[in-house]
């Protein structure tokens, strides 16, 4: 085995599964107040589903000036609730994206490290692409592969979650940037405030802004400041990540 060879055996081994942490810290210090939530008006889709049921049940039945009652009012959607469906709208469409993603990580030696990737997903057949940097990965129907250099690793079996990731080469997968991941995580935002072009949100050691147009989500900016935990240093990370080309053909092929 050649010297590279070894070196990407290396890479692949050490990447670590599951997903970048950022589903997890946008969750974090939310669950309580998403359960009130959920308790009062129900998951996103089902507050949605109550406005437009409704509005259809009385919109255009009670002729003017009638005194019968026109049924209960829904109770207004809040942006919480109103981001997660933008997310879940985005994240089951194709689409095409862009990522800055600047990291810190003194620890490491890793100062300011800025990544730029450009890639396509297409959730309906578990297949997309990402390049940028180094490295570039493919997502074949759910089959990975990871290329550095001219080399190419098959990784078997994989996820758009667990594969489109864009980072330094020096960090692990779980602190990359992965929009399919992203999109995850702010179906589960809680600290969401409406702006006048999409949503701003807090949670512990994240906080970010969301523009959304027609229904989808087509930036989403984020900085994260995590602790240090029993996995890793401190480190700091800050991504802007543009979605566009919604419900377009993804073509990926196989590269080996």
């Amino acid at each position: 085995m050649s010297d590279l060879q070894k070196a990407m055996h290396d890479w692949a081994d050490r990447m670590p599964a599951g997903e970048p942490p950022i589903a997890e810290l946008v969750g974090a210090g939310t669950r309580s107040r998403i359960r009130r939530r959920v308790g009062a008006a129900g998951t996103a889709t089902l507050a949605l589903a109550a406005v437009v049921g409704v509005a259809l049940s009385t919109g255009g039945t009670t002729p003017s000036g009638s005194t019968e009652a026109a049924g209960p009012v829904a109770a207004p959607v809040s942006p919480a609730l109103e981001l997660a469906a933008a997310a879940t709208s985005t994240a089951e469409s194709s689409f095409a994206f862009k990522i800055a993603s600047t990291l810190t990580l003194a620890e490491w030696q890793i100062d300011h490290v800025t990544t730029t990737c450009t890639g396509a997903l297409d959730p309906a057949n578990n297949s997309g692409y990402v390049s940028g940097g180094l490295f570039e990965t493919r997502l074949v129907d759910g089959h990975s592969y990871v290329r550095k250099d001219t080399l190419w690793i098959d990784r078997g079996k994989g996820t758009l979650a667990g594969s489109m990731l864009c980072g330094d080469s020096k960090a692990p997968a779980a602190i990359s940037a992965n929009p399919a991941t992203a999109l995850k995580s702010l179906q589960k935002a809680g600290d969401v405030t409406k702006t006048a072009g999409g949503y701003t949100f807090t949670a512990d050691e994240v906080r970010g802004k969301v523009k959304v147009a027609s229904g989808k989500i087509t930036e989403f900016t984020y900085t994260i400041d995590s602790k240090v935990t029993k996995d890793y240093p401190a480190y700091t990370r800050e991504t802007t990540m543009t979605f566009g080309s919604y419900g377009k053909a993804v073509s990926v092929k196989k590269p080996l």
